[in-house]
């Protein structure tokens, strides 16, 4: 795997300007947010305060008075972003998964095992970019109606279903050997999750992003050896 996350953050770049970009290109006709410049500032101070909030008191406990005091933005002037405290949450859902879909989609490698390296590390370097939007989503999940649930879970389904298709597709050529598809998809996404919900503990131990990145594709090959032909 050659990408590094230099090189992951030129793409992300490319595909989406940024996440305050592409959550207002999301959001501007609903809203009528009309000039980009100023959105995408309101935006990119607003979203990191109901992050901070919530780590600290909980979504639900939040109230838009509480944000107003912490972004310095008057409640008039937060309501131009949304109409309920709970528009928030959804916005953020929804652009966290159109972001994460898009990146995860683009990578079609022919080789199966190659393209379950890619997924690894594409999904490893897009928490750890949007590692507050993650941890935020999947602490605060609990909380959503059953319709946005549903869509969550289907979301988080996503890299496990691509992760079981690729694995059944290296055992049909023969490239390695797993008995449990499903099992073992469950385990790569839960090394997955623990870097964005326990990043601390790392970071606590001195292991970086690349020397986890390392381990992560050291685990596939011990789970899925490559067999010889």
């Amino acid at each position: 795997m050659s990408i590094n996350y230099a090189e992951f953050t030129l793409k992300f770049n490319q595909l989406f300007g940024d996440e305050w970009h592409f959550i207002y290109q999301q959001n501007k006709q609903r809203l009528s947010l009309k000039n980009q410049r100023i959105a995408t500032t309101k935006l990119a101070t607003i979203i990191p305060a109901v992050f901070r909030i919530s780590k600290n008191q909980s979504f639900r406990g939040m109230t838009v008075r509480d944000l107003s005091i912490e972004t310095n933005i008057s409640m008039g002037g937060l309501y131009k972003y949304f109409t309920h405290k709970e528009d928030l949450i959804m916005m953020i859902h929804r652009a966290l998964v159109a972001m994460t879909e898009q990146l995860l989609l683009s990578q079609q490698d022919p080789d199966p095992l190659t393209a379950i390296d890619q997924l690894l590390v594409y999904h490893l370097y897009i928490s750890e970019r949007l590692n507050r939007w993650f941890y935020f989503v999947f602490m605060e999940a609990k909380h959503l109606d059953k319709p946005v649930l549903n869509q969550f879970v289907a979301s988080e389904q996503l890299l496990e279903q691509a992760l079981i298709g690729h694995i059944e597709t290296a055992q049909q050529q023969h490239l390695c050997q797993c008995d449990n598809p499903f099992l073992t998809a469950t385990v790569f996404k839960a090394v997955l999750q623990e870097w964005y919900l326990k990043s601390h503990k790392y970071q606590s131990k001195h292991i970086n992003l690349e020397q986890y990145k390392q381990h992560l594709l050291d685990l596939r090959q011990q789970i899925l050896p490559t067999l010889k032909p």
